[in-house]
């Protein structure tokens, strides 16, 4: 078999490799954007932190994963998919093609060696991860509005909406009530997550790996973990992009999620992070188990807390 042949098949069971796994954790997923818009059906409850201190606190996400299926069925726990996967196939493939052009451009010194300097190194890393970021951007562009399908597909949980079932009605139903820019929102929080993602991660690990890990004391298979642990890492810290991008998907639409009193209407994603910012609600949907109400609470005579207002929104 030669080499020509072996990347098309291995590209496609990186392909099927993704699907899977974005249809076994779909619900999980489908749960995350319904905190990450906001919408919490079921009311915090009295709770405490591992320190003690008394809280108000949301049940877990596969509580609320209980709540979709009580109310939809064991099939309501899988809207969006389809637009998901469509997405995630043209991402991967727009990515991959990308990276395989730069690649192949000429370039007189694709790997560096262990006698190369610090100046040498650090060119060639700014060069692979400029080529990185060109080919996750140029994913994220065009998996975009399969973004927006799955995300507004997800958010007609709040109102019981009917108007994003399947790919084609969504598309039909954005372009005539938003034209082309609305198969776009939230990409520019999403494209700068990808950026700072990219060069983070990168940046990390040449340090590691060139000034606190000497090479000649990396046992091997470090690389692969240093790259998970720093990818965990910074996505923690981009994270609240990636609440602002699905929250611009769906805010000032036809949507009772996207409109007051379930969501504010941004004027653009810089309001969306300020107004956030400001009620400490960037990392909403980061947990799955410790999620605790960061609204106004008041205690009771016995020292239980509760909502100030006595409703959780």
């Amino acid at each position: 078999m030669t080499q020509g042949t072996q990347q098309p098949q291995m590209a496609m069971g990186q392909y099927a490799l993704g699907a899977a796994a974005s249809i076994v954790f779909h619900p999980i997923t489908y749960t995350k954007v319904l905190i990450q818009l906001g919408h919490e059906p079921l009311p915090a409850v009295p709770s405490s932190t591992i320190f003690g201190r008394k809280v108000l606190a949301y049940p877990s996400v596969f509580k609320y994963l209980g709540h979709i299926k009580k109310r939809d069925g064991f099939f309501g726990l899988y809207r969006g998919l389809g637009a998901r996967l469509v997405g995630g196939v043209a991402a991967s493939y727009v990515s991959n093609q990308t990276l395989l052009y730069f690649r192949s451009l000429p370039n007189p010194q694709k790997e560096i060696d262990e006698d190369d300097d610090a100046l040498e190194a650090f060119k060639h890393v700014c060069r692979e991860t400029s080529y990185e970021m060109v080919a996750r951007c140029a994913a994220a562009v065009v998996s975009q509005p399969f973004q927006v399908i799955m995300v507004r597909s997800m958010a007609q949980f709040v109102g019981g909406e009917d108007k994003y079932n399947g790919i084609c009605a969504s598309v039909v139903t954005i372009y005539k009530e938003e034209g082309l820019l609305g198969f776009f929102a939230g990409l520019l929080p999403r494209l700068v997550g990808e950026v700072l993602t990219v060069w983070m991660v990168n940046t990390l690990l040449h340090v590691l790996e060139n000034y606190l890990i000497p090479k000649s004391q990396s046992p091997k298979g470090v690389k692969s973990y240093a790259t998970a642990v720093c990818t965990m890492l910074v996505s923690q810290l981009t994270y609240p992009l990636t609440v602002v991008s699905n929250v611009m998907a769906v805010s000032g639409t036809q949507l009772a999620a996207g409109n007051p009193p379930n969501m504010e209407k941004y004027g653009c994603w810089l309001d969306c992070f300020s107004d956030l910012r400001a009620k400490g609600q960037l990392k909403r949907g980061s947990s799955l188990f410790w999620r605790y109400y960061s609204g106004p609470v008041v205690f009771r005579h016995d020292g239980r807390p509760m909502p100030a207002n006595k409703l959780v929104l």
